[in-house]
């Protein structure tokens, strides 16, 4: 897959996917191509920028990326501060944390804001009806703190072969799983966990753990991990 370097792109539409995060939608240069998962390099001026995974699906005209907006962040902060018609510039695609049509039966694991790389994959897989069996297991902090829940639910209810289970581990009365994904989560809705192919994406040391527990205790061989920096 070629990259490009610097181009420069017109946020067509900033979203709210969910509490303290905000999703941008932006124009697609012509005859920029990528994989489903991959990120591309978004600067606000040159050599000032931070990697972002791509929400969109590559048949998509337009690409988004979205991220949680830290106030101790300065670059977060100037991020925020970009409108409707401003210009970001963009690298890529980059990353091997990408889904290959071949791959059938696979579970991702999310944990907050690592939820962009599978959206843009989901949203490939549902627009090519591909009979893909997914499971996500997906955590949050609270169900407000949840990004693009709403979509991600629309997609399960259109594929039945999309199955996500939502777990908060800090909504006492969230009416569904609470708690982090540990080795008895994974072993309660994941049958065969050894013939599937995982994805892992979110905070670095949650990443890191889940890596070794699959590793461990489950003996998968076939991972893929992307981890997300606070910036």
């Amino acid at each position: 897959m070629q990259t490009s370097e610097n181009l420069k792109c017109k946020i067509l539409e900033i979203k709210k996917p969910a509490d303290f995060t905000k999703s941008f939608v932006l124009q697609k240069p012509k005859n920029f191509n990528y994989e489903p998962g991959q990120h591309g390099y978004i600067e606000l001026s040159l050599d000032n920028g931070k990697p972002f995974s791509f929400v969109s699906s590559p048949h998509e005209n337009i690409l988004e990326f979205a991220t949680i907006i830290r106030n101790q962040s300065k670059w977060k902060q100037e991020l925020d501060r970009k409108k409707v018609g401003d210009k970001l510039i963009l690298s890529g695609p980059y990353g091997q944390f990408k889904y290959e049509d071949s791959e059938n039966d696979i579970v991702f694991i999310a944990g907050g804001i690592g939820i962009t790389p599978f959206m843009g994959i989901l949203r490939y897989i549902a627009h090519k009806k591909l009979s893909t069996k997914v499971i996500l297991l997906y955590s949050n902090k609270s169900e407000n703190r949840t990004a693009f829940k709403n979509e991600l639910d629309l997609i399960s209810e259109k594929n039945q072969n999309i199955k996500i289970i939502y777990t908060m581990t800090e909504q006492e009365d969230f009416d569904g799983e609470k708690g982090r994904i540990n080795q008895d989560f994974i072993r309660e809705h994941v049958k065969n966990p050894e013939k599937k192919i995982w994805y892992v994406a979110g905070p670095p040391i949650m990443v890191k753990e889940i890596n070794e527990l699959l590793k461990k205790e489950f003996l998968i061989k076939k991972i893929k991990l992307d981890s997300f920096g606070g910036y």
